[in-house]
């Protein structure tokens, strides 16, 4: 009989949508992207909510456009894994 794996329970911690001029979002990502490359962080504060965004070095990054009649999506997405932050292995 073999195991099945339970996935743990999806938890949103923020679910924040806004209508801002294109030249104000391309602000938001420039600064998420700054703050990645220059301290590999961020902090993300939403209301009197605030949440440290640290992903490990390796991450991976999903990109998609979605068309639905005259409407497009644009999504980019970072997705890393806790438990397997920067693991090495060594031999002594």
């Amino acid at each position: 009989m073999s195991k099945k794996r339970t996935k743990p329970a999806k938890k949103v911690l923020v679910d924040y949508e806004e209508k801002m001029s294109l030249p104000f979002a391309a602000s938001y990502l420039q600064q998420i992207a700054t703050k990645f490359k220059e301290d590999q962080r961020f902090t993300l504060t939403v209301g009197d909510e605030s949440f440290d965004i640290v992903p490990s070095s390796q991450v991976e990054l999903e990109i998609k456009l979605e068309q639905r009649g005259s409407k497009y999506k644009f999504e980019i997405e970072l997705e890393w894994d806790e438990a397997k932050a920067d693991q090495t292995l060594s031999i002594e």
